[in-house]
C-alpha cells in the first residue's frame, strides 16, 4: 500500500498533535516531568505549522506560508528547550532562537523579493532546523557523558542527528519531479515524508524514556546521597567502605579510611543558627572534596562527622591526604551572611589489613578520632599510634 505526499502530510499533522497531547497528559499523570510538557507543546505547534503550510496552496499568501515556517521553527526550539529542562542544561535558547529565526526570515525575504526561488525558501527552513537540532544533539551528548543511565540520552542524540542529516539531504532532492512538484518542494518525496513521521514518533517515545530515566536517577540519588551536602549518605558510604575493603583483601592491597569531625560544631549552631551550621557542613565537604582524588569517596557519617574512603592507600598516603584537607579547612573560612566562620576539624585514620574486618576498621578510626579530639582538636591521629 502506498500513500501520496498529501496523505502523509495529514498523517504527520495527526501524529504530531496526537503525540503532543499524549506527552502533556503524561506530565499531569507523573509529577516532575515538565520537560515532557514543553515537548508536547512543541509537537502540537509542529502540527499547526504543517497545517498552515498545507493550507497555503488553497488560500495563497506568503503570510500564511511564513507563519507556518515560523511556527515549525518555534516548535523545534521549544522541543530543544524541553530537552534542556529534562537534562538540567544551562544552555539558553532565547538568544540562540532569535538568531536562528532572524536568519531564516532574512533568507525567506531574500529569496522572495531579491532572487525569487521557492526551493531556496524551503531550503532556508531546512538549514535552520538542522542548526537547532545539531545544537540540541551536542548539548544532549555532553549531558549523556556525565550520567549513569546514558542509553536514552544516546538514543535521543542518534534520532536528532538523523533529523539534522535528513533535513540537509532533502536540499538536493527538492525540485525533482515526483509526480507532484509542489508537494515535492514543500515536503520532499513520499519516502522522506514517511521517514519524518517515523522519526517524529520515535523522538516522542525517547523523550518519555529520557524523562523516566532522569526521575529514576534522581530517586536513586536521593536514596544514596545526603540531601544537605550532596555527598554520599551514611548507608552509601558504609557500603562503599565494605566494597573497597573486600577488594583490598582480595587483591592484597591496602584501603584507608578517615573520620572527620567538626570541632566545637555546637558553637557554630549557637552563634549563627542552624542555617549557619548547614552552610558550614556544606563548605567543609566542598573543601575536603577539593583536596582528595577523584576515586576517593566522602560521605556524611553522622551529624557533623564525615567518612572518607581512600582505596589503594596505605597509612602514610592517607595521612598526607587527610592532613592536607585539615590544613585547607584551617587556612580558609566559611562565609555566611558576609561573616567569616572559622572552622577546624579533627580526624582519625585507620588502614586495612587481612585480619581487620569492616567493624574493626571503623572502631579503629573512631578511636583515633577520639585521641585527636582529646589531644586538643584540629589535628589528625592514626590508628595504632599513640601520638596525633
Amino acid at each position: 500500500m502506498s500513500f501520496d505526499v498529501s496523505t502523509l502530510v495529514l498523517l504527520t499533522i495527526t501524529i504530531g498533535c496526537g503525540l503532543g497531547v499524549v506527552s502533556i497528559v503524561f506530565t499531569f499523570l507523573q509529577a516532575g516531568t515538565r520537560g515532557a510538557r514543553d515537548w508536547g507543546a512543541g509537537m502540537i505547534g509542529l502540527g499547526i505549522g504543517y497545517t498552515l503550510i498545507y493550507l497555503y496552496p488553497v488560500m495563497q499568501g506568503y503570510a500564511l506560508l511564513y507563519a507556518g515556517w515560523i511556527c515549525i521553527l518555534g516548535s523545534v526550539l521549544l522541543m530543544y528547550r524541553s530537552l534542556n529542562r529534562i537534562c538540567n542544561n544551562d544552555d539558553s535558547t532565547i538568544l540562540f532562537g532569535f538568531i536562528v529565526i532572524a536568519g531564516a526570515v532574512s533568507g525567506w525575504l531574500f529569496f522572495t523579493y531579491v532572487i525569487p526561488s521557492r526551493i531556496w525558501r524551503v531550503n532556508m527552513t531546512s538549514v535552520a532546523i538542522s542548526v537547532i537540532v545539531l545544537r540540541a544533539a551536542w548539548s544532549l551528548w555532553r549531558y549523556a557523558l556525565q550520567r549513569r543511565f546514558r542509553a536514552p540520552a544516546f538514543a535521543m542524540v542518534g534520532w536528532l542527528l538523523l533529523v539534522a542529516i535528513s533535513a540537509l539531504v532533502e536540499i538536493p532532492l527538492r525540485g525533482i519531479d515526483y509526480g507532484d512538484p509542489d508537494s515535492a518542494i514543500e515536503y520532499g518525496p513520499p519516502e522522506v515524508v514517511f521517514a519524518r513521521v517515523f522519526v517524529i514518533t520515535m523522538l516522542s517515545m525517547t523523550v518519555l524514556w529520557l524523562e523516566i530515566s532522569r526521575l529514576y536517577e534522581r530517586l536513586e540519588g536521593q536514596a544514596t546521597h545526603d540531601e544537605l551536602t550532596g555527598v554520599a549518605n551514611r548507608r552509601a558510604i558504609i557500603a562503599q567502605v565494605q566494597r573497597e575493603l573486600a577488594r583490598a583483601q582480595r587483591d592484597g592491597t591496602r584501603c584507608s579510611i578517615a573520620i572527620f569531625d567538626l570541632d566545637f560544631f555546637k558553637r557554630v549552631n549557637d552563634t549563627w543558627g542552624h542555617p549557619g551550621g548547614d552552610e558550614a557542613l556544606k563548605w567543609v565537604t566542598k573543601v575536603i572534596r577539593s583536596e582528595i582524588r577523584d576515586y576517593d569517596t566522602i560521605g556524611r557519617y553522622g551529624g557533623e562527622e564525615f567518612l572518607l574512603v581512600m582505596p589503594g592507600t596505605d597509612q602514610a598516603g592517607a595521612l598526607i591526604t587527610v592532613e592536607r584537607a585539615r590544613l585547607a579547612i584551617q587556612n580558609q573560612a566559611c562565609i555566611f551572611n558576609n561573616e567569616e566562620i572559622q572552622i577546624t576539624v579533627s580526624a582519625g585514620i585507620a588502614t586495612s589489613s587481612r585480619d581487620i574486618d569492616f567493624d574493626k576498621l571503623i572502631v579503629m578510626a573512631d578511636d583515633a578520632l577520639y585521641r585527636a579530639k582529646e589531644s586538643g582538636r584540629n589535628r589528625v591521629s592514626v590508628a595504632g599510634s599513640n601520638e596525633p
